[in-house]
């Protein structure tokens, strides 16, 4: 057995992300035969080639694929390590816009720990509704943005699975005979289509009870028993609960929420987008 020498996956790495080995033996200051010997001992390592190899250059294959991530993860924990051994921190500051609904659930324990371990790192939070922030985002006025994923017209670092469910007062009484009373997002939020069309499909008789410009005012809206709001699991504010899906409630509306960062941004803003990255799940159900 061998270990990943850092050097070799850093060698990987360079190839990944520019594509051919001259371009990676240049930024990495070394020969193009000695990155390539590097890429062969990593590949006799893991057992396995790791590119497919064509006239345009190098691209990732199947093994590559699996192997890339965690490279990535082992050269950031051992830079993290080492920081952190020496005293080193990192200083700056990172401009990270994010919708109301993970800033004051999820992303506190994460942005807790970045800031526990950089504590020179001023992070500015911007706190918007999805479009907004996309357009901030487009505008380069934000360093890093959590939000819808169909909003941004960008890959996203990493994006996960969300559903809005269906939530109401614990001692809720659904009207069987009546409209059902719904909580609605106000017209500039892109969730309100989906979760119009949600209950366009499952064919309710329904009514809005309410219009909620934020998160505030919808988990609000609910605790007090004025209707049923479509909500993420991490926000069923105390007292209230998810409703089970039935002739009388709709299926969960499925959304997708992506982790966005600019080009070519500051070390501190690559850093902590590396940090949510490397555990995704942190962010996600």
């Amino acid at each position: 057995m061998h270990d990943l020498d850092p050097h070799l996956l850093r060698a990987f790495l360079a190839v990944v992300d520019i594509g051919t080995v001259n371009g990676a033996a240049a930024a990495l200051h070394r020969t193009q035969a000695a990155v390539s010997m590097q890429i062969r001992r990593l590949e006799e390592i893991v057992g396995a080639p790791l590119f497919a190899r064509s006239s345009k250059g190098l691209t990732l294959n199947a093994e590559g694929r699996v192997l890339e991530p965690y490279a990535r993860e082992i050269l950031t924990l051992g830079d993290e390590a080492r920081k952190r051994v020496s005293g080193q921190h990192m200083e700056g500051r990172v401009k990270l816009g994010v919708v109301e609904d993970f800033a004051a659930t999820r992303l506190v324990e994460i942005l807790k720990s970045f800031r526990d371990q950089n504590p020179k790192v001023q992070l500015d939070l911007i706190i918007a509704g999805n479009r907004q922030l996309a357009a901030l985002f487009e505008q380069d006025k934000l360093d890093m943005l959590i939000c819808d994923s169909l909003e941004v017209p960008h890959t996203p670092l990493v994006e996960w699975p969300e559903q809005l469910q269906w939530v109401a007062r614990s001692d809720f009484s659904l009207p069987l005979s009546e409209a059902l009373p719904v909580v609605m997002f106000d017209g500039g939020c892109p969730w309100r289509n989906r979760v119009l069309e949600a209950l366009a499909a499952h064919g309710l008789h329904w009514h809005m009870v309410c219009e909620a410009s934020t998160l505030v005012a919808m988990a609000t809206a609910v605790q007090v028993g004025i209707g049923v709001g479509p909500m993420l699991a991490a926000t069923i504010p105390p007292g209230c609960h998810a409703l089970i899906p039935s002739a009388h409630i709709p299926e969960p509306v499925a959304i997708g929420i992506g982790l966005y960062s600019r080009a070519n941004v500051s070390d501190e803003a690559h850093y902590l987008a590396d940090f949510m990255t490397r555990m995704p799940g942190r962010l996600a159900v």
